[in-house]
C-alpha cells in the first residue's frame, strides 16, 4: 500500500521533513494556515533594531510531491485496525474537509503566552513574522531612541533587550526573580551575561511579581517574553496537558503518529527531558530523522534519534551556546577559560567522580570551542572529568581525534 504522509505544521521541523521526504521521492501533504510562507521563528528576536537580516527564510514550494493545505487541523481520528484498513487515521480540518493518512507527523510548534500588561495594551511577543514586522515598522518610523520594556528574561527577552541597547535604544527588563536566564543557563554563564548586559546599559528590575507593577507611560515599545506552550490538537478526543510525549524514535503512543520539534517531549533515551528541547537545530534534526525513518519499510528496526542537541543565542555582542545535556541548576561543574580570561566554557558531567563522562558544554563568546564541544559530544572519545580538570588537556585537539 502506498504511503500517505501528512505533516501538520509548516515550521522548521515540518518543512524539513517534507523537503527531505520529497527528495526521497515520497509525496507529502503539509497542513498549516500559513503553509508555504514559513520562516525560522527564534532568530526574529536577535536583530529587530538594526538593518541586518533578522530572520532566516525557510520556504518550501509546492511541487509534484509536496502539497500545501492552507487550513487548520482541528483533530485526528484513528482508523480501526483491521487487515483491510487502507489508512491509519484521518485529519479533520476547520473547513470541514478531511485527509486520510498512513503516517502523520505532528510539527505544530509552540504559541507564545500573551499576558496583559495594564499600562501597555499593545504589548506583544516576538513569536511570528508579523509581530517582528510590526516592531520593525515602529523602529523605522522614529528618529529618536526608543525606550523598550521587556517582561521576561529567557533567551528571547534578552535578545530583544540587548539588541535594542546595541542599536542605541534604551531597554528595561522586568524579572520575576533577581537574575535573567535562570531556567536556561548555569550560574557562571548567566552571571557573566548579567554583568555584561548591565555594563552595556540594559536596566533590570528584579522581583516583578505581576504585570500590574510595571509603570505606565514609561516605554514607547513593550515586548513580552514569558514562555510559550506547544500547540496541540486532539487525537481520538485525547489532548495532552502539556506536550506530545514521544519515545526515542519520536513516536507518540498513537499508532502511525509521530511528533517533532517544539511540540514533542522526548521521554526515553539519553536525551529525555521534562520539557521540549524547543530550539531550531533540534527541530531541523527531528525533521530529517523522521524523513529517513518514514522512508524505510521497517521503522521498527531503525536507530533512535541520536543527534547531539545544541542551542545558540546572540544577545547584543554576547554569544552563548549549549551542546548536549546541561542544567541551569548545576553547581558541580568544571570551568575553563581562554588565555585572555574573557571567554570560557562550563563542562557538565554525569557524576562528580574523576571518571565521570562529559555530557554537555556551555560556551560563552568562544564559537570555535562550541564547534569543538559539538564534535566531542558527537564522537566516541568522550573525555572524563579528570581529563577536563587537567590544565594541560587540549580540548580542541581532542575534538579532532
Amino acid at each position: 500500500m502506498a504511503k500517505k504522509i501528512v505533516i501538520i505544521g509548516a515550521g522548521l521541523a515540518g518543512t524539513t521533513a517534507a523537503r527531505e521526504l520529497s527528495e526521497r521521492g515520497q509525496a507529502v501533504t503539509l497542513i498549516d494556515p500559513a503553509a508555504g510562507e514559513t520562516s525560522e521563528r527564534p532568530p526574529l528576536s536577535k536583530h529587530l533594531f538594526d538593518d541586518s537580516r533578522y530572520h532566516l527564510p525557510f520556504h518550501l514550494e509546492s511541487s509534484e510531491l509536496v502539497t500545501f493545505v492552507r487550513d487548520k487541523a482541528t483533530e485526528i481520528t484513528l482508523a480501526e485496525a483491521t487487515a483491510k484498513s487502507q489508512h491509519t487515521g484521518t485529519v479533520h480540518l476547520s473547513s470541514g474537509e478531511t485527509l486520510d493518512f498512513t503516517h502523520a507527523i505532528l510539527a505544530t510548534g509552540m504559541e507564545a503566552n500573551r499576558p496583559e500588561i495594564p499600562g501597555y495594551p499593545d504589548a506583544l511577543p516576538v513569536y511570528n513574522l508579523s509581530e517582528a514586522e510590526w516592531i520593525r515598522e515602529q523602529v523605522a518610523t522614529t528618529d529618536e531612541a526608543l525606550n523598550v520594556g521587556v517582561l521576561g528574561s529567557g533567551y528571547l527577552g534578552m535578545e530583544v533587550a540587548t539588541s535594542a541597547v546595541a542599536a542605541g535604544h534604551e531597554a528595561t527588563v522586568y524579572l520575576r526573580g533577581d537574575e535573567p536566564l535562570r531556567k536556561q543557563l548555569s550560574a557562571p554563564v548567566r552571571s557573566a551575561l548579567f554583568d555584561a548586559h548591565t555594563a552595556a546599559g540594559v536596566r533590570f528590575v528584579a522581583h516583578t511579581s505581576s504585570p500590574d507593577e510595571i509603570p505606565a507611560n514609561t516605554h514607547n515599545l513593550f515586548v513580552t517574553s514569558v514562555g510559550a506552550r506547544p500547540t496541540l490538537i486532539p487525537i481520538d478526543g485525547f489532548r495532552p496537558a502539556e506536550t506530545w510525549e514521544v519515545n526515542e524514535k519520536l513516536a507518540t503512543s498513537h499508532a502511525g503518529v509521530w511528533a517533532a520539534g517544539d511540540c514533542a517531549q522526548i521521554t526515553d533515551g539519553p536525551f529525555a527531558l521534562d520539557h521540549p528541547w524547543a530550539c531550531e537545530p533540534v527541530a531541523e534534526s527531528h525533521g530529517k530523522y523522521l524523513a529517513e525513518l518514514l522512508s524505510t519499510d521497517d521503522s521498527d528496526t531503525a536507530e533512535p534519534w541520536s543527534d547531539i542537541p545544541w542551542h545558540w543565542s546572540f544577545q547584543g555582542p554576547e554569544k552563548v551556546f549549549t551542546a548536549g545535556l546541561t542544567s541551569p541548576d548545576a553547581t558541580d561543574t568544571v570551568i575553563r577559560h581562554d588565555p585572555s580570561g574573557k571567554k570560557f566554557q562550563v563542562f557538565h558531567f554525569d557524576g562528580s567522580n574523576p571518571d565521570a563522562a562529559l555530557i554537555g558544554v556551555e560556551t560563552l563568546n568562544w564559537p570555535p570551542m562550541q564547534a569543538a564541544a559539538r564534535r566531542v559530544l558527537t564522537g566516541n572519545n568522550i573525555p572524563t572529568r579528570a581529563q577536563i580538570e587537567d590544565p594541560d588537556f587540549d580540548f580542541k585537539a581532542h575534538s579532532r581525534l
